[in-house]
């Protein structure tokens, strides 16, 4: 006969076994997944290169199938392999932020305003919606003493200036790791976006808004800090999930979770 406290003993120690330590918890590798995400930004940028000096330097049609796959490529133009790509790392982020923000942490509402401007972003970054204000950027340029190229920098680099701002106590409050990421990639980004990108559209202007090698590698470059800085953001955040190898558990990290003070009086 079966003694039941010999069964409770075991279903206790079978228990403790899949049961995880606060102790075994370890954050997923920040470096590994963006060096991974990163060089899938690298691959479409190369496919692009190649195809296009193939493109460039053959004739007949071996010349337009290499034209061909260089569109699908082309970090340059909407509806290809690129903008998807692009527009797929905005689209995790926002989702992995929204996550975040259901499981209650600090800052909810940061975490909120994050997953809708990456959300924001994504649907812009496949349809270039942000291209649209260079009709009030149009009007600013006319009060500098200076060229920009493309105006609409004079409005989006305000715009996301604030939305930094706002964003800066969530960030500021995340674990180091996160922090470094999050910072990196976001100076990654607009020094693509805001920096390369301006010196894209003076050249072009320069060239009497001619197309040419140097404008298309010099977007090839813009594109590739872009997609690196979200990368780098996007995995600062998959760092915030911590995995128990032993028992294949995940879980947001507790320095994350935690609700900041509620000030006296506060409902």
């Amino acid at each position: 006969m079966t003694d039941p406290a010999a069964v409770r003993t075991a279903d206790a120690r079978a228990t403790d076994a899949v049961t995880p330590d606060e102790a075994d918890f370890r954050p997923l590798s920040l470096p590994r997944i963006a060096a991974r995400l990163i060089a899938v930004a690298v691959v479409i940028i190369l496919v692009a290169l190649v195809t296009l000096l193939a493109h460039q330097r053959i004739t007949g049609v071996t010349s337009q199938n290499f034209h061909t796959v260089f569109w699908y490529f082309d970090v340059g133009r909407e509806y290809n392999m690129a903008t998807w790509y692009n527009s797929g790392l905005w689209l995790l982020l926002g989702g992995l932020a929204a996550m975040i923000a259901l499981a209650g942490p600090s800052f909810r509402r940061s975490w909120w305003l994050l997953a809708v401007v990456a959300l924001l972003a994504s649907v812009d970054e496949y349809l270039e919606i942000h291209e649209r204000f260079d009709v009030p950027g149009d009007r600013l340029v006319a009060l500098l003493p200076f060229d920009v190229g493309f105006t609409w920098v004079l409005v989006g680099a305000p715009i996301a200036l604030v939305i930094g701002l706002l964003l800066l106590r969530l960030v500021l409050s995340l674990p180091r790791r996160a922090l470094i990421g999050i910072l990196l990639g976001g100076a990654l980004f607009l020094v693509g976006a805001v920096g390369v990108e301006s010196l894209n559209g003076r050249h072009l202007a320069a060239s009497d808004w001619i197309v040419d090698n140097r404008y298309i590698c010099g977007t090839m470059i813009e594109e590739l800090l872009e997609m690196s800085g979200i990368a780098l953001a996007l995995a600062a955040l998959i760092s915030l999930f911590q995995h128990d190898a032993a028992s294949g558990h995940y879980r947001l990290d507790p320095a994350v979770q935690r609700r900041a003070p509620r000030r006296p009086g506060a409902p």
